[in-house]
C-alpha cells in the first residue's frame, strides 16, 4: 500500500513520551490512522487487530487478544511511504471523501463505537455526556450518540471548542460550568481532572465508560457512591473487528462524518505533534506524504 496520509492522535503522543511501566519496544515508526492506494484504489487501515487464532479472536473480540497489536503502538505504524498488510485490513474510502478525511477516523471512531454501542449499550432517548468532546474520540462519541437517537452534551475548553461542538448537535459545556445531571451515560477519556464531576453527573445505574486517562490514572472512587446509586464502570479499549465493520458503514452511508482541523506534512511531523500538545484542537490533525521528497 502507497501512503499518502496519517492522522495524529493522542496515542502517538504517548508512544513519543513514554508511559510509565509499558514497554513500546522502541524503534517504532508512528501513526495509527493511515489511508493510500492499493492498485489504484482509496483505502484506509483497520488500525488494530489480534492474533486470529485464540479464542478471543476466534469468538469476535480480537481487542481481548493476548497479542492485541494496535498500529503505531504496538506495531509500526504508517508514517512512512509504504507498508505491507494483509488485504483484510483494507477499508474502501467513500467518493465523496477526501483520502486526508478518511486518515482522520479509523483509531477514534472505532474506539468511540466500541465504548457506546458494545460497551455501554447506548439506548435511543437516553442522556450522554461526552467529557473533552473536541478531541478525537470526542467528535466521534458525539455523532455516534445523535446517530442513536441520544441527547448529547460535551464538554470542551475553549468558547471556540464548544461552538464547534455544538455545530456538531451537543449541547457544550464549559468543564467548570457543567451542570449535566441524571446522565445515562457518559464518555471518559481524561481521567484525573474530570472523574469525579463525570461520577456526579450519573443517574442512579448509569454507566460511564473510560478508554483514557490523558490527564492521570489515579483517580477518587467513593464505594458507597458505586453501590447506593448502582452505578457502572466500565474499560473500554479500541474494539472488535466488527465494530470496526459497523462502524465504518455508518461513514460510507454518511451518517458520520471526519472532522479535521489541520493538514500538515509528514516530514514535519514534529510541528504536528505540537499542535496537539497545546490541546487548541477540534477533532483530528492529518499529515500528508511528502517524504519522498524531504
Amino acid at each position: 500500500m502507497q501512503v499518502t496520509h496519517v492522522g495524529l492522535n493522542h496515542l502517538d503522543v504517548w508512544v513519543r513520551r513514554g508511559v510509565p511501566g509499558h514497554d513500546f519496544h522502541l524503534p517504532r515508526i508512528p501513526g495509527s490512522d493511515v489511508a493510500g492506494t492499493v492498485d489504484g484504489q482509496r483505502v484506509v487501515l483497520h488500525p488494530s487487530w489480534g492474533c486470529g487464532t485464540c479464542a478471543a479472536c476466534l469468538g469476535g473480540r480480537q481487542n481481548h487478544c493476548r497479542s492485541f497489536r494496535i498500529r503505531g503502538e504496538s506495531s509500526d505504524g504508517g508514517a512512512c511511504q509504504e507498508v505491507v498488510v494483509p488485504s483484510w485490513q483494507l477499508l474502501p474510502v467513500p467518493d465523496r471523501m477526501s483520502s486526508a478525511e478518511a486518515a482522520s477516523m479509523p483509531l477514534a471512531l472505532l474506539t468511540a463505537w466500541h465504548m457506546l454501542m458494545a460497551r455501554a449499550g447506548l439506548k435511543r432517548g437516553e442522556r450522554v455526556l461526552v467529557q473533552a468532546g473536541a478531541s478525537g474520540v470526542g467528535v466521534m462519541a458525539i455523532q455516534i450518540a445523535l446517530l442513536a437517537g441520544c441527547e448529547v452534551h460535551a464538554t470542551a475548553s475553549s468558547p471556540e471548542k464548544r461552538r464547534a461542538l455544538e455545530a456538531l448537535g451537543a449541547r457544550a459545556w464549559a468543564y467548570d460550568d457543567l451542570r449535566v445531571r441524571e446522565a445515562d451515560v457518559v464518555v471518559e477519556s481524561v481521567g484525573q481532572d474530570t472523574w469525579a464531576a463525570s461520577v456526579r453527573a450519573l443517574r442512579w445505574g448509569g454507566r460511564l465508560v473510560t478508554c483514557g486517562a490523558t490527564s492521570g490514572g489515579e483517580v477518587p472512587l467513593n464505594l458507597r457512591v458505586l453501590f447506593f446509586k448502582q452505578i457502572s464502570l466500565l474499560g473500554s479499549t479500541m474494539g472488535t473487528s466488527s465494530d470496526m465493520l459497523d462502524a465504518w458503514r455508518a461513514v460510507t452511508e454518511g451518517a458520520l462524518r471526519p472532522v479535521v482541523f489541520a493538514e500538515g506534512r509528514l516530514s514535519r511531523l514534529g510541528e504536528a505533534h505540537t499542535l496537539l500538545e497545546r490541546r487548541e484542537v477540534v477533532g483530528k490533525v492529518v499529515c500528508a506524504q511528502d517524504l519522498a521528497d524531504a
